[in-house]
């Protein structure tokens, strides 16, 4: 009982902390080491991961749906889509966005969170999220790595995605300039990534350069994940 009260009070601090810094506007910028999205820092890269120069840590959480309440209805409302009971919410908070992802059947779904989102006015009232997302799965992957992007007041863009790794990749390492961030495979869902260095926003495209890792730290694999919003 006490590890459910932990995990709802974590997830209420990931949607409270998102409004914060839609406030205070504390981003990863240049600071050194960045912080993450809603303020807070990093935790340690893994051991196995340690000689990897310049890597930062982004934050995972599993939640189940049950206990995941405020933001992941929010998230709900603005995908049109629902979790279904028994499911896992993942949360993921990392250098210049956080991010909600939940299965609904066919579908995976997520929500996407920026520090000082651009006005929308077909963002719900009082929704952290600056974007939504569903994608049709088809025997287990995606169609697609639906990608979203995201404008702050000021007109930058973060870009999200969906990263599919191999079954024995236990990290995922994205290259953002001259630091790797680093995203921990949960389950057997994708993984949420994000990048404001590879956009091509003029085509409403991105590029992330993603490694994949093993719990060990082995290197495994090395990819550039070319996406499109979808028309």
């Amino acid at each position: 009982m006490g590890a459910l009260k932990a995990s709802t009070l974590m997830f209420v601090a990931l949607v409270a902390l998102v409004a914060l810094v839609a406030v205070t506007g504390c981003s990863g910028g240049g600071s050194s080491p960045p912080q993450l999205v809603d303020g807070s820092r990093p935790a340690e890269v893994p051991e196995a991961l340690a000689d990897l120069d310049r890597a930062v840590m982004t934050r995972t959480r599993i939640t189940a749906r049950e206990i995941a309440q405020g933001g992941l209805r929010s998230c709900e409302r603005l995908a049109s889509a629902h979790a279904e009971p028994g499911s896992a919410v993942v949360e993921r908070v990392g250098v210049d966005g956080a991010s909600l992802t939940f299965g609904g059947g066919s579908t995976l779904n997520a929500c996407d969170a920026i520090a000082h989102p651009f006005a929308d006015p077909d963002r719900p009232a009082g929704s952290p999220w600056c974007g939504g997302s569903v994608g049709t799965m088809v025997r287990g992957r995606l169609r697609d790595p639906r990608l979203d992007l995201c404008t702050a007041e000021g007109g930058d863009i973060t870009a999200f995605a969906f990263v599919e790794p191999g079954d024995d990749a236990k990290w995922i390492a994205v290259a953002e300039g001259d630091r790797r961030e680093i995203y921990e495979v949960a389950g057997s869902f994708p993984v949420r990534v994000t990048t404001v260095r590879g956009l091509r926003a003029a085509k409403s495209a991105a590029s992330f350069d993603i490694e994949e890792y093993a719990a060990d730290g082995r290197k495994l694999r090395a990819h550039t994940l070319n996406a499109a919003v979808a028309g």
